[in-house]
């Protein structure tokens, strides 16, 4: 065995200059397979980030069943008292898998600045929740940007300031709030009562960073409450830039006159656990006569844009990794075809001493296996490098649905090159025993009277 390995790296050096070629080709387009698979891998990661901590699904969502759906529509019914909050955050507390948890209330309301109003989504959480979710590694590491207040500072760093709130950058614009909490401090007191559509309007507005929301309480009375404004920020995707506000859980259930919650959310070590966690918390809820759904970061119904963007992305990177491999393979099969051919008389030779014809085919596979791994290493090499310079290029695009810009980076994922690379050696050395296999299958006289050879 270790002979024929060495005959075979032997008849690849008898033609350096178009096996160096073969290589060459390999190289780079494994290499391109490497920076793509790179890419969607960082947009994966960059999405799931977005999708469980800066849209606060979780990785497991835990809502009333049904509450998906009617949870808004009808929340005295489908969202979670007080007791059955206790009952999931006691199970998830003892759940070693469950790194941390948050309570959501969400609704829908008015934004006021004294003058105008405008529609809002809104968001409530727990400020130190909040700050753990921004400052958490995951985030850091692959969506900061999103993660940092366009100006101010998060809630969290507020605990004095009754109704602290968090406003998106598109609907302080249309509020034309365009100083935060830390930035009004010192200034004269704003006016009480609004000059509306006149010229001192929009310095009046600036004076302060206070912002009324205003919504009807669930038993149909209409309320409002003062917020704080003391930061602004990009929301994860760009439909909720221009009217979304975050604010603590306390305030929102005082606007809506509850206590109950929309949703509790479970942040896992592990998003693997996601599946076996919401089976086994769902079943122990059923078991205690408390009827919830427990919802994954990867269901569609929940988070339908990381799904589908994934679905789409992992569809284009499969479809160009079987184009550039067909090409790579008929890379080889040319040049192998060149090497029998001129080789005709040499294997006709081989097989009159004696030699079958599965010892010929495989030394042709093992030439070809050689070739694609020697095609591989060098890609991997290539594409880390260009990986690298691209990082740190510091190249900034504006990707689909996210406001903002974000930093084009290349994550090299083992597991997909890897993979890539399962896919292609097979597949090359499949080509060089049917290009090996129809020549050795020649009559021996044939072979040894071939004017090619």
């Amino acid at each position: 065995m270790q002979r024929s390995w060495a005959v075979a790296l032997r008849n690849l050096q008898r033609n350096r200059r178009r096996n160096a070629a073969t290589v060459a080709a390999i190289a780079f387009g494994y290499a391109g397979l490497v920076v793509l698979g790179g890419y969607a891998a960082r947009v994966d990661r960059f999405l799931r980030t977005n999708a469980v901590y800066l849209q606060h699904a979780g990785h497991v969502a835990v809502w009333m069943k049904g509450g998906l759906d009617r949870a808004g529509a009808e929340p005295e019914r489908y969202q979670l008292d007080a007791a059955a909050q206790q009952r999931i955050l006691a199970w998830a507390g003892a759940d070693p898998r469950v790194e941390f948890t948050a309570r959501y209330l969400r609704g829908m309301g008015l934004a006021g600045n004294g003058c105008t109003t405008q529609p809002t989504r809104l968001f409530g959480v727990e400020p130190e929740v909040l700050g753990r979710i921004v400052r958490h590694p995951e985030v850091q590491g692959w969506s900061s940007e999103l993660a940092t207040p366009v100006k101010g500072r998060w809630m969290d760093a507020y605990p004095k300031v009754q109704h602290a709130s968090a406003v998106s950058v598109g609907l302080a614009e249309m509020l034309r709030k365009r100083r935060v909490y830390d930035e009004v401090q010192g200034l004269p007191p704003a006016a009480t009562i609004l000059d509306c559509d006149t010229e001192k309007e929009a310095e009046q507005l600036a004076q302060d960073a206070n912002v009324q929301v205003m919504s009807m309480t669930y038993d149909g009375m209409f309320n409002a409450v003062d917020t704080e404004m003391t930061a602004t920020f990009h929301y994860a995707e760009a439909h909720g830039e221009n009217g979304t506000l975050y604010t603590s859980v306390s305030t929102l259930q005082t606007l809506f006159a509850t206590d109950r919650v929309t949703y509790v959310a479970l942040f896992l070590k592990d998003p693997a656990d996601a599946a076996n966690v919401a089976a086994e918390l769902t079943a122990a809820m059923a078991a205690a006569g408390l009827q919830v759904e427990a919802l994954t970061y990867d269901e569609e119904r929940w988070n339908p844009y990381y799904v589908g963007t994934m679905a789409f992305i992992g569809s284009m990177i499969g479809i160009i990794t079987l184009l550039v491999s067909l090409v790579l393979i008929l890379t080889v099969i040319g040049a192998l075809t060149l090497s029998i051919l001129e080789r005709t008389r040499e294997i006709g030779t081989w097989r009159a001493l004696g030699f079958g014809r599965g010892v010929l085919t495989s030394l042709v596979v093992q030439e070809a296996f050689l070739l694609a791994v020697l095609g591989v290493v060098a890609g991997v090499v290539i594409g880390l490098m260009a990986a690298a310079m691209i990082n740190a290029a510091d190249i900034r695009f504006s990707p689909p649905g996210v406001p903002g810009t974000i930093a084009l980076l290349i994550k090299p994922s083992p597991l997909t090159c890897a993979v890539q690379a399962v896919l292609i050696l097979p597949s090359v050395c499949v080509a060089a025993w049917l290009v090996a296999r129809a020549q050795v299958r020649r009559n021996v006289v044939e072979l040894l009277t071939a004017q090619s050879g």
